[in-house]
């Protein structure tokens, strides 16, 4: 089915939904005169005409309302947005993401959304799921709901695995141990830890490990397993902890002990590797389901990340949330109940059940029951789709996650032991820090 067909599927499916779908699309918090609003977005690639379709029905069915819609690069939003609120010229509803949205709360960007303000729009925000929608909360405020999710996965290889006589997708540590070990072999068939087994010239392994900030996401979901996290209560990089170090150290072990990950690979070099056949786990973003999809005759499944910590499931994610950016003062309040109306209908689940044939994984519980998931592989992670958990709730994001995917890298690559890359991190982010720190409230 060509993406017209999957769109025009999923409207029919959202019309046809629960009777909870159709009260969320029939329902109008807005009765004020008419208004026009304005909504930038970044959704410029392939989710663009779904977006599009998306903002023509809210016009079609809220003839008060009329939302004019432009979509232009992130980059260039995180460029603009902040002149555009000091200028009182910004938009009445923008999309932000999950690495972004709390630097421009804590530039006074963005305008809270009151428990009240949710009530009148009849916004229930129960209805997505915790961690997603505490991404866009900051000091007790909530500043905006999501629209969008993307989570690190686990995509596994059936056929290898069957192969290699693995049976049960590995979901904590012990397993995926036991698991990446018997879907090792060198070029002559050995095993780790058999006489004359070289390391050095790999057949197939495990599971895929890379250096760059993806494979970096590995290391963050490890740490957030062990109960660690990347800052402290006051918001210093304090990804150095024994939590923190214990859960990368196992990862490096991979490699250099275990010998079931290659060193010094990309993530190019393992997705090519997955797909052919070499290697039976690769830890990674979900964007990747259609491009395996598209590979003729390639048996995958997708499943959360095995537990490696002690503590929880989790896996870090990634996400897209309607924000109200700071107005000018005397701002029409008519525009602000209807841009709250806008962010209501865009959330809600039939809205949310279309926008998922972009690639998005539901932000609404109820969609994520939906049937249309049934026998597709990606809800081999639906059951836990309140464990991911983005890098957000602190305003410097590049000053902490720059180092710490670099501290991964040379972890990883072996150039320095684990806790030494770890405490260069946290050295390097803390300085960071140290000078953004008066620039943010």
């Amino acid at each position: 089915m060509n993406r017209k067909g999957k769109i025009g599927l999923a409207l029919l499916l959202g019309a046809l939904g629960t009777g909870g779908f159709i009260l969320a699309q029939t329902q109008s918090s807005y009765t004020g005169p008419k208004v026009e609003i304005t909504y930038l977005h970044g959704f410029t690639g392939p989710d663009r005409p779904v977006m599009e379709d998306l903002v023509k029905r809210f016009n079609e069915t809220h003839p008060n309302i009329v939302v004019k819609a432009t979509a232009q690069p992130w980059g260039t939003t995180w460029n603009q947005l902040e002149p555009l609120v000091a200028s009182g010229r910004a938009p009445d509803v923008v999309v932000v993401n999950e690495d972004q949205i709390t630097r421009f709360i804590a530039r006074g960007a963005l305008t809270p959304i009151t428990p009240q303000m949710y009530r009148s729009a009849n916004i229930d925000t129960n209805r997505f799921f915790k961690p997603l929608f505490e991404t866009a909360s900051y000091k007790g405020q909530s500043y905006g709901v999501p629209i969008s999710a993307v989570a690190y996965v686990m995509f596994y290889n059936k056929a290898l695995m069957q192969k290699m006589g693995v049976s049960k997708v590995p979901t904590n540590r012990a397993e995926l141990l036991t698991a990446a070990r018997a879907c090792t072999t060198d070029k002559e068939g050995r095993k780790p830890g058999q006489a004359g087994f070289d390391a050095k010239n790999l057949e197939t392994w495990g599971i895929s490990l890379y250096n760059n900030w993806v494979g970096a996401r590995m290391a963050y979901s490890a740490i957030l397993q062990n109960g660690g996290s990347l800052v402290d209560k006051d918001l210093n990089a304090n990804f150095n902890t024994p939590e923190a170090v214990e859960a990368v150290q196992f990862l490096v072990d991979l490699v250099q002990k275990e010998n079931v990950a290659r060193p010094n690979s990309t993530e190019e070099a393992e997705l090519a590797a997955f797909s052919q056949g070499k290697v039976c786990f690769f830890p990674s973003g979900q964007w990747y389901l259609d491009r395996f999809e598209k590979t003729p005759n390639f048996s995958f499944g997708v499943a959360f990340p095995p537990r490696i910590g002690n503590k929880q499931d989790a896996t870090w994610g990634g996400s897209s949330h309607l924000t109200l950016p700071v107005q000018r003062q005397g701002y029409d309040p008519n525009k602000r109940a209807a841009a709250m109306e806008f962010i209501n209908w865009m959330s809600a689940a039939p809205q949310n059940l279309v926008w998922t044939s972009t690639g998005s994984l539901p932000t609404v519980r109820a969609v994520a029951q939906d049937k249309k998931f049934e026998t597709q592989p990606i809800s081999g992670i639906f059951d836990k789709l309140d464990s991911i958990y983005a890098t957000s709730g602190f305003p410097w994001g590049g000053q902490v996650l720059g180092p710490f995917d670099g501290a991964w890298e040379r972890a990883y690559l072996g150039k320095q032991p684990v806790k030494q890359a770890l405490d260069q991190g946290v050295d390097e982010a803390n300085k960071q820090i140290a000078q953004a720190r008066p620039n943010f409230r």
